[in-house]
């Protein structure tokens, strides 16, 4: 292997989520080695370029049915009501991913860390 090569897959295999990288390091390793030395540094560089796809592709082989947006906080919210009487009081859930989220929290917080002062015995 050339020296450059070998810590331009390693920063390639630091893209791709973990439970897949040990997969990825033998192919790209057994690839690197099945290449001549003068086109080993050229696979580098373009399995360095194409790691940002791979990555997007195996978190939406993973997760199923474009999961990968909510992956990176893009949603596709719908609204679900929550049993209650107060039809303004509903939850968000994610079609894709079944994340469910509650914008409208039901106890009002009274301070800016989101913890409702009570006093104690006059306190």
């Amino acid at each position: 292997m050339t020296r450059l090569a070998d810590p331009l897959l390693s920063l390639s295999i630091k893209i791709l989520p973990s439970p897949v990288r040990r997969r990825y390091v033998a192919e790209f390793e057994a690839d690197l080695e099945s290449l001549p030395r003068t086109k080993q540094l050229g696979y580098a560089v373009s399995t360095l370029f194409g790691a940002p796809h791979l990555r997007w592709e195996v978190l939406s082989s993973q997760a199923g049915s474009g999961a990968a947006f909510c992956y990176v906080g893009r949603h596709h919210d719908r609204r679900i009501h929550t049993g209650s009487a107060d039809p303004t009081v509903f939850a968000l859930e994610c079609t894709r991913c079944g994340r469910i989220r509650d914008p409208k929290q039901r106890d009002q917080r009274t301070d800016q860390g989101g913890i409702a002062r009570t006093t104690f015995g006059g306190v």
